[in-house]
């Protein structure tokens, strides 16, 4: 559907260029044309309303798209909860274990999950880690009342981090219904062939008005399905968040 999209505006502003021609050129078609007196009030109430629509569904798709970022800084400072609470056991093996672990998920995340997000779907291989670092939760066994203390911060840390990881997975799927994004599509076209009927006698000067209302509209449609799909197109929410822990992870290395 994305992908398509694109595909679909530059087609809708060729459509409204051949509807345009088609009514100015027919003689037939020119018996609808509106008086720019009276028409022009009702032509303002329904771009009022289709405005108003459109101002809601951009609120909506916004916050979505600010609480997607949110969620992957959420997971990712629980994975670095998980990386930090490694140093508190003393046994250089239990916690080069945790550290190694931790990391090998947070690089699965960044090469393969997040390019995997982009095609609609999920990577295997970070899921195959991720049930590794469970495993390393289970297999870890606290000896001293401080080794237990940091053990259940950790199980705690692991239970947040699943939860928001499940959350970020399900951001996959586009959370505006088709048929809101079909209604602002037809109230766009609605909108765009009632303004070609207004009379005037200057056709270029009317087909360059015209032109220019639709690339607005189109750029507020593009707008809304880019914020509906946070994880693809120019505004995709990048794993910045995941890369500082592996830049972290680095710079101890040194």
């Amino acid at each position: 559907m994305f992908n398509h999209f694109y595909v679909a505006a530059l087609i809708f502003l060729l459509f409204i260029g051949a509807i345009f021609l088609l009514v100015k050129r027919n003689k037939f078609l020119q018996r609808f044309s509106i008086d720019l007196d009276i028409g022009g009030i009702i032509y303002g109430g329904i771009v009022a309303v289709y405005s108003i629509l459109l101002a809601f569904i951009v609120v909506i798709v916004w916050e979505q798209y600010q609480n997607t970022g949110d969620r992957i800084q959420e997971e990712s400072s629980k994975v670095f909860n998980l990386y930090r609470a490694s140093y508190a056991f003393p046994d250089s093996t239990t916690g080069k274990k945790i550290r190694t672990t931790v990391i090998a998920y947070v690089n699965s995340v960044v090469d393969d999950e997040f390019p995997a997000m982009e095609h609609d779907t999920t990577s295997s291989l970070t899921q195959h880690k991720y049930n590794q670092v469970w495993d390393m939760i289970y297999a870890i066994r606290p000896n001293t009342e401080n080794e237990k203390i940091w053990n259940a911060s950790m199980v705690t840390s692991v239970n947040q981090f699943g939860e928001a990881r499940i959350i970020r997975i399900s951001d996959i799927d586009p959370s505006l219904p088709p048929l809101m994004l079909n209604i602002l599509l037809a109230g766009g076209a609605i909108i765009i062939l009632f303004a070609i009927l207004f009379k005037t006698n200057n056709n270029s000067a009317h087909f360059l008005k015209i032109l220019m209302f639709s690339i607005v509209i189109v750029f507020n449609l593009m707008l809304v399905n880019l914020l509906d799909h946070p994880y693809k197109g120019l505004l995709k929410i990048e794993p910045s968040a995941f890369t500082k822990i592996l830049k972290h992870y680095k710079d101890e290395q040194k």
